[in-house]
Parts: C-alpha cells; structure tokens; sequence
C-alpha cells in the first residue's frame, strides 16, 4: 500500500478538524464580545445615566477581537443578541451610537439599534 492512498482520507480529516477548531473559536470569541458587552447593557438601555469604567474596558477588549470585516460582522451579531437578551432589543437612542466616543474606544461595529444589520460592518 502506498502513502497517497490514504492522502484523500487524511486532507478530508484534515480539513474537518479546521472548521471544528474554527466553529470554536468563534464560538470563545462570541462568549468573550458577549461577556464584556454586558457591562454596557445597563447604560445602552437607559438604566444607569453614564457608561462605566467596566463597560470601556470590556469595549477595548471587543475592539481588539475584531481584525477582519468577518470578525466584525460576526462580533457585531453576538452583541446585537446579547442585547436582545439581556434587555429585550430594548436600547435608549443615541447611548449605543456614543459609546466609542465615551470610551474613547475606536470601534465601529456595534449595533446602534435592534434591527441593526450587522452583515453591514466593514
């Protein structure tokens, strides 16, 4: 038996573990954008009158998960649904829009209200 009989199979197993350990990976990335958005849900929904310092925080940290417009558009969707579960797509116009200018966080894909189309995000 010769090695290229067996490469098919190998190059299949392959390339099924790399869209495992990618569907993964996003999944983390999602949790991660989700959990640290979370601190600004409170502020987005009009609850608390000013963002937090944990908010920010958690701001920067999506910011410098987001390398590619995929990333992005895929960060932007997970925040979008944290919203909508978190407060019922509820959000007090204009808070979600400022948020990077309050943090002084350079981010341009989150969700500015619940119908926002996150497949937009360059």
């Amino acid at each position: 038996m010769t090695p290229t009989r067996y490469a098919p199979a190998f190059m299949a197993a392959a390339a099924l573990l790399a869209a495992v350990l990618a569907a993964a990976q996003h999944h983390d990335a999602c949790e991660t954008a989700q959990q640290a958005f979370s601190e600004c849900v409170p502020y987005v929904v009009g609850e608390e009158p000013a963002v937090s310092p944990s908010c920010c925080r958690g701001l920067g940290d999506i910011s410098d998960m987001g390398d590619t417009a995929a990333q992005r558009g895929a960060l932007c969707a997970c925040i979008l649904s944290e919203v909508k579960a978190a407060a019922g797509g509820r959000m007090a116009p204009g808070r979600t829009a400022g948020l990077a200018a309050s943090c002084k966080v350079p981010i341009g894909f989150i969700p500015t209200k619940p119908d926002f189309n996150c497949s937009t995000v360059l």
